[in-house]
């Protein structure tokens, strides 16, 4: 269980105080003085803190509505973003790029309902069918990641392949349309894609591939800024109360995120019942700095990043 959430009266005594250049006045910035960026999509926990009961926060918070990826990299790039969730797979472009992050807690996803469906009709009954058709997938994400690792676990390398890297919408369309055998894709996608389209699974969860684990991540301004830096440990407890209420509460939680997306309901309660495990943020432990690595050594292989990189210095404990 998490520790509890910091006071408002315990994060508004942590003022510090500023001396206005070139005036030599001294002033003092209060909490309520911090506006935090955060990213937000659909799925993310801003969506529903405030049915959590974890909205009323003592700072302000801008949320940053991007579609992910390397959208979320170039925000941090440009210093228009404090917190961001992300996968395992980001933070070696991250490095790779001088792109300033700091990884400061783990988020335990799911492994269930990603992988591989195919179009109905297709006559491939397990993943090595695949050989020589097409395949539709989103460069330099999860997705691509599940794709170069079915690959190597079957044998097959992506020129036995007709795979075809594309945006994320652009995917679903070209398989909905039937310009592509099969498609690499998980989460709500999937399951409408599945339920809705026609779509069949032949690999239906990457346990074994990939951990399920995704990184919560800050600038490092942000961290350095006593306040900021304040105000980022108290929205870490937030989400991670906010998870522990979704866990809780995964019929309202559906409910919601139908409401956000327009989306059947159903669908967010079947992805909630058959998720491989809780989705929780925990504090960094050593299996997950050690999963992040291997990712990271696995891109490096895969030459989707230039060279190894070592991860360990994104990681910053003790803020949850």
């Amino acid at each position: 269980m998490p520790g509890p959430l910091y006071s408002r009266r315990t994060l508004l005594a942590g003022t510090a105080a500023l001396t206005l250049a070139g005036c030599g006045a001294a002033t003092e910035r209060a909490l309520s003085d911090v506006t935090l960026s955060v990213w937000r999509y659909k799925t993310t926990a801003g969506n529903f803190m405030a049915a959590a009961g974890q909205a009323d926060t003592p700072y302000q918070v801008r949320y940053v509505d991007l579609p992910g990826g390397p959208l979320v990299l170039n925000a941090y790039a440009a210093g228009a973003l404090d917190y961001a969730y992300m996968s395992e797979i980001p933070p070696a472009f991250a490095l790779q790029s001088g792109t300033p992050l700091r990884l400061i807690a783990t988020h335990q996803g799911d492994v269930n309902n990603s992988g591989v469906l195919v179009v109905k009709g297709s006559s491939a009954r397990r993943f090595s069918d695949l050989r020589g058709r097409t395949i539709a997938y989103t460069p330099n994400t999860n997705n691509h990641y599940y794709l170069l690792k079915l690959l190597e676990a079957h044998d097959l390398r992506l020129s036995d392949v007709q795979a075809i890297g594309l945006p994320a919408n652009d995917a679903n369309a070209a398989f909905t349309r039937g310009h592509v055998e099969a498609t690499v894709t998980g989460g709500i996608s999937a399951l409408l894609t599945e339920s809705l389209l026609g779509g069949r699974w032949i690999v239906r969860s990457v346990a074994g591939l990939y951990s399920g684990n995704f990184c919560i991540s800050a600038h490092p301004a942000a961290l350095a800024d006593s306040l900021k830096r304040a105000a980022i440990r108290d929205y870490l407890r937030r989400e991670q109360a906010t998870w522990q209420w979704i866990d809780q509460n995964p019929d309202r939680w559906a409910d919601l995120s139908a409401t956000l997306s327009s989306q059947p309901a159903a669908l967010f309660r079947r992805l909630a019942r058959e998720a491989s495990r809780p989705a929780l943020i925990v504090p960094p432990a050593k299996a997950a700095i050690a999963s992040l690595q291997h990712v990271a050594d696995d891109l490096a292989r895969f030459a989707l990043v230039r060279d190894r990189h070592d991860l360990s210095a994104l990681w910053e404990p003790g803020l949850i």
